[in-house]
């Protein structure tokens, strides 16, 4: 199966049943072209059979303390970067019983999986972030427990 490319970026993708699809935009070899850090951080998708963008992922990270973002941003910035770049590393579908969609090795998600009434999705971001993504309306709910480490 050839890998599909957005913006230069691999697409890792979810068929919806009406013919869309969800894509994650991921890194596969680290010499993708640079994005502007908004892509970058919302690099999950909705789009038609056309292939017309219906939405880009909106996060919700009302479970960390407000400022959150800014705080990662001032951080990155002090390092000389434009910001704080913590896009979307996965995406897997987990089906009603439990299991999950994945690649032969029984550990990955797959690279094309299908969602289905019942099915959760899931979205793991960079830095131990994990959230749930409602299909609809594109906004990813972080659900991570705090604290992240324990020590």
């Amino acid at each position: 199966m050839s890998i599909e490319y957005m913006y230069g970026w691999p697409l890792r993708r979810v068929h919806m049943p009406n013919g869309d699809q969800l894509v994650l935009m991921y890194c596969e070899t680290g010499d993708e072209p640079q994005l502007e850090l908004h892509k970058m951080n919302h690099n999950v998708y909705r789009r038609n059979a056309q292939g017309e963008i219906l939405w880009q992922v909106q996060r919700n990270d009302s479970n960390h303390p407000p400022g959150w973002w800014d705080e990662l941003h001032r951080q990155a910035r002090a390092e000389g970067l434009d910001g704080a770049r913590e896009p979307f590393m996965r995406i897997w579908v987990e089906n009603a019983d439990g299991t999950f969609q994945s690649e032969p090795d029984g550990r990955t998600p797959a690279m094309v999986q299908t969602w289905t009434s019942g099915c959760t999705l899931h979205l793991d971001g960079s830095a131990y972030q994990h959230y749930i993504l409602d299909p609809d309306t594109g906004i990813a709910k972080n659900v991570t427990k705090l604290p992240v480490r324990p020590w």
